[in-house]
């Protein structure tokens, strides 16, 4: 092809036919450029081909994360159902002037398992989009605001779940004055944290002195565990239809890319 145009050029300047040669030159300008575009074009096609494949891959990842964030949701629900009825239980043992320490503690680690974990969004995939700087081959706006949103709903109800969590830890750990007779020998017995050989367990529990004082005392703390324990499921169980629809929208980006 390039041989071709060669001899059109030498044949109109050995002619010396300028005027055509002139318009044979803008001609072939006009060709290169066309070309180029045309090049420009199917290279702009390719890189949107490869973007939306990319983008499909985005969305199925964030999908995988919302799926994660649900699954952990269902285990903190059970969490909070496991601590709030042993509360319950707690309460009315302590209620009964007549039943002793030893009915109470199979109950009190219950009350308080695991209080300082947190709820948290999984956020691997987002991460991964922002530090790689592909957030603009996300094309659905609508999505993005969704996304943005329910991220910053997430962090507002682990921010204070995580804070409910603390009141309930530093309450039950820091600032119990009695953890003798308000039955932590028994907890420590039962998850085998005494050593036998170290410690005289018969004069430890000797020194229990389970009173009506401390029965109290015990009774307004499993109250105040009932009500902050409640207070995380109410706010756990807002967040639920906030995850079944980003889930569900999701799921469609997924599959119709």
């Amino acid at each position: 092809m390039i041989k071709f145009f060669r001899r059109i050029r030498k044949s109109l300047l050995s002619e010396n036919k300028f005027s055509k040669y002139l318009l044979y030159a803008i001609g072939e300008i006009v060709l290169v450029v066309i070309g180029i575009l045309i090049a420009l074009q199917i290279d702009s096609w390719n890189q949107d081909k490869k973007d939306r494949k990319l983008e499909k891959q985005y969305y199925c990842r964030l999908l995988e994360d919302v799926k994660q964030d649900y699954s952990n949701y269902e285990y903190s629900l059970e969490l909070l159902n496991i601590r709030i009825n042993a509360n319950n239980t707690m309460i009315q043992t302590l209620l009964d002037d007549t039943l002793p320490l030893d009915s109470i503690t199979p109950n009190l680690l219950k009350s308080v398992k695991f209080s300082n974990r947190n709820y948290r969004a999984t956020t691997d995939a987002l991460e991964d989009i922002k530090s790689s700087g592909n957030l603009n081959i996300l094309t659905d706006l609508s999505i993005k605001n969704k996304l943005a949103s329910y991220y910053e709903s997430m962090a507002r109800t682990s921010s204070i779940i995580e804070t409910n969590g603390k009141a309930i830890t530093d309450k039950r750990f820091f600032e119990k004055k009695d953890m003798v007779s308000s039955g932590w020998i028994k907890i420590a017995e039962e998850l085998n944290g005494i050593d036998n050989t170290k410690v005289d367990l018969d004069v430890l529990n000797s020194k229990v002195n389970f009173t009506a004082e401390i029965r109290e005392i015990m009774l307004n703390d499993a109250i105040f565990y009932l009500g902050i324990n409640a207070r995380n499921k109410q706010i756990l169980k807002s967040a639920e239809n906030e995850i079944l629809s980003i889930k569900s929208l999701l799921e469609k980006k997924c599959q119709d890319q």
